[in-house]
């Protein structure tokens, strides 16, 4: 069919959108939402302007409109409990005329396959309810099924009976093991007062919450009841939406066709992405997503309520939120903007959150006081480490934990000289430790930084690398802009290594992107960064004229890519590190890889670059072999490799059991398995498509077994072996470079002797 406005075909017509205008299932004729004029001006706008802005300036038209008609039955029901084949089968006259209607700004289909949804839901609300107090059978061996996306739509009712029955069984049996510990909990907690009645402590009540790492929800419902409330709030939070709601659900999903960060925010999201660009927000500090009809933690912010808490980790679905002592209300399925409410709320009141950390964990409640996030409160620290080289001499190394890229806009408006940056801030530390620790190379620690402020980024770039380009950033219709540093040489020319991990997006992968390609430090790290290579900017729709007055929401949309000097794209395959470690990072699907319609990997011109310096390149094979004799001597090290690939068969596990025994057992190793990862990633930083306080991503200026009791360790007993190994390939670069003699006069070893 035709795009770009350009008109319709005499086939269309006759065959396709006649039809679909026409023809209205009988279900739906009382239908009590129904797209207004205003709706339908929003959505041809929206598909006007994306087809003349985005990046890949998209065409709509057939192959659009099919996945567009198969996404958005996706998105209402992504695990297949709903809807059933008959009902894409009833839909399919409009499989392939969505891209002309959308261009004409109709809605029938997306409002009609809504309504539809609710009645599906309705059925199995009452489905559930007549058989929630069967007697189930947790002895006998069965497994269910626990993602369901890549099955066929049910064929009939009694197929999807059956689905739901295993899904309440699996649903009760949780919540009897989570009864269970509660009651434990409780017992442990009498026990432990009844010990301490003789002493009369003095309680700091939000230290007593931080050190809380997590509380079983305590409420007098019994497990049916639980099961069929979550249900019933679930039918609730969804017939509830308005037709802004479903406008920005459907509208999103044809968006996000183009790529996963392209999205229309309605006016009730718009306020919540300009509260996430503020600089002050009150909440928890957290980056959310939505993932599969899920709610994902993507990163800690710094410094926050979520940070200094300390249970909240990167990876963990959110499945249910309740306020203060409150009941907890389920949020699987739920919009992300409706949960990011949920989540937010007055300095001082206290969010529990109800978090899995993969679909086979037993849930557990977070408790977090909410307090005012500040986004440049993650500054960077740095320590000095001292390090034994192989002929038993020592050096000093600065280590500068650098957790996000940040600065004071308005203050380096004015000209202030104290304003914050992390230019600023990483150039004191390392005059600092250079003048009083003389230390021989440094370390710049970006794991688990998500970016921010690109200014920030080709800047830092520049204390390391001579004047030139740092990045490129093309936009549409192929304009090529190069982002260079302009200073008049390199503030350091120290040794340099440069840590990084999957969690380490954006202005990070730009960062060390160009500290790579001048061959300027040493990359390690996971086996790749995030790869989020794209610029994202929103436009208000109520700027233009016909919107004034109105709320019609806005449209984020990529605008361009980042591409490293070399002309390589820093997106989907982000950075690859020069000495890459296994991490439990790899089997967390957090990259950008990961998601769907992503914009591919390419490459544009390189740009001349001025080395005159001492590359790296010649000597990573040096550096490597010893990394790997070094390691493989390492007990802790090996034990960690054989942990982490028994963790990812894990997770690739699709189907969890619903024998009580059986299902304990696994719950016991699943704490281990927690515990051990999110220890050791804690480890990572032990100062430590969309936040709860940010649902997408900013624009440019502002980016972005043994025995499980023989293995009981805690998080004291996992040092940062990463950190570790970065360490002793700083002693190893700078001991080859001396033996070399490419190491300047004022960097040499100093010979300390044993200590």
């Amino acid at each position: 069919m035709m795009s770009r406005f350009t008109g319709m075909t005499p086939r269309l017509v006759a065959a396709g959108v006649f039809a679909a205008l026409l023809w209205l299932p009988a279900a739906q004729a009382d239908s009590k939402r129904r797209p207004t004029r205003l709706d339908r001006k929003i959505t041809m706008m929206v598909v006007k302007y994306l087809q003349k802005n985005h990046y890949t300036l998209p065409e709509i038209d057939d192959d659009v409109s099919e996945q567009f008609f198969d996404e958005y039955f996706d998105e209402l029901d992504p695990n297949r409990y709903f809807f059933l084949q008959s009902d894409l089968d009833e839909f399919a006259v409009y499989r392939e005329s969505l891209d002309d209607m959308v261009e004409k700004g109709d809605l029938d289909f997306g409002f009609k396959v809504y309504e539809r949804f609710i009645e599906r839901v309705t059925e199995r609300t009452e489905y559930v309810k007549s058989i929630i107090n069967d007697e189930f059978d947790f002895t006998i061996d069965e497994d269910i099924l626990l993602d369901r996306q890549d099955l066929p739509w049910p064929a009939t009712a009694a197929e999807l009976d059956i689905a739901w029955r295993q899904r309440v069984k699996n649903q009760l049996l949780v919540a009897y093991l989570l009864d269970e510990e509660g009651a434990r909990e409780e017992a442990e907690k009498e026990k432990e007062q009844a010990e301490n009645d003789t002493e009369d402590p003095v309680e700091d009540e939000n230290a007593a919450e931080n050190e809380k790492p997590a509380e079983v929800e305590e409420v007098d419902d019994t497990p049916q009841e639980t099961v069929v409330k979550q249900l019933e709030q679930f039918l609730k939070f969804r017939d509830e939406n308005d037709n802004a709601d479903i406008l920005e659900i459907y509208l999103s999903t044809l968006t996000r066709i183009f790529d996963p960060h392209t999205t229309y925010l309605n006016w009730r999201q718009l306020e919540d992405f300009d509260i996430s660009m503020r600089l002050r927000l009150q909440g928890i500090g957290a980056t959310l997503t939505y993932k599969d009809g899920y709610t994902e933690v993507v990163s800690i912010i710094p410094g926050g309520p979520a940070d200094q808490q300390g249970a909240l980790k990167p990876g963990h679905k959110i499945i249910a939120v309740g306020q203060g002592d409150g009941e907890m209300m389920n949020v699987i399925n739920m919009q992300l903007n409706k949960v990011v409410r949920q989540i937010r709320g007055a300095k001082g009141t206290k969010v529990r959150l109800s978090v899995i950390e993969s679909l086979h964990s037993t849930p557990k409640t977070i408790s977090i006081v909410r307090d005012e996030v500040k986004l440049t409160e993650g500054e960077a620290k740095g320590e000095v480490h001292k390090v034994e080289l192989t002929d038993g001499r020592f050096i000093n190394v600065g280590v500068i934990d650098v957790p996000s890229f940040y600065a004071d806009f308005d203050a380096l408006k004015r000209g202030d000289s104290d304003a914050k940056s992390t230019t600023a801030d990483v150039q004191r530390l390392i005059d600092e430790m250079v003048e009083k620790d003389e230390i021989a190379g440094i370390i710049i620690d970006l794991r688990s930084n998500g970016g921010g402020s690109l200014e920030e980024a080709i800047s830092l770039s520049g204390l390391f690398v001579p004047s030139g380009p740092i990045v490129q950033v093309r936009r549409v219709g192929g304009i090529v802009d190069v982002r260079e540093d302009s200073d008049d040489g390199f503030a350091y020319d120290l040794p340099m290594l440069v840590m990084v991990n999957q969690l380490s997006a954006s202005a990070s992968e730009i960062f060390s992107g160009a500290i790579q390609d001048y061959q300027r430090g040493l990359i390690v790290g996971s086996v790749g960064t995030h790869g989020k290579g794209t610029v994202q900017t929103v436009l208000k729709l109520d700027r233009m004229r016909s919107f004034r007055d109105k709320k019609p929401g806005a449209i984020k949309f990529t605008m361009a890519k980042f591409y490293r000097v070399t002309g390589a794209s820093t997106q989907k395959k982000g950075i690859a590190p020069d000495i890459a470690f296994p991490s439990f990072l790899d089997h967390m699907e957090l990259g950008e890889a990961e998601l769907d319609h992503v914009l591919k990997w390419d490459t544009i011109q390189a740009q001349p670059l001025n080395r005159n310096f001492t590359p790296i390149t010649p000597y990573v094979e040096e550096l490597h072999r010893r990394s790997d004799i070094r390691l493989a001597e390492n007990e802790l090290y090996q034990h960690l490799v054989e942990d982490i690939a028994e963790f990812g068969k894990r997770r690739a596990e699709k189907h969890i059991t619903l024998n009580r025994e059986k299902r304990i057992k696994l719950r016991e190793e699943e704490e281990y398995w927690t515990e051990r990862s999110q220890a050791v990633l804690g480890s990572d930083r032990d100062d430590d498509d969309e936040s709860e306080d940010d649902p997408g991503d900013a624009p440019e200026e502002a980016e972005l077994k043994d025995d499980v009791q023989k293995n009981n360790e805690s998080e004291e007993d996992f040092p940062d072996v990463y950190l570790d190994e970065g360490l002793a390939l700083m002693g190893d670069l700078v001991e080859i470079l001396d033996r070399d003699n490419k190491l300047t006069s004022n960097h040499m070893i100093k010979q300390k002797g044993l200590e």
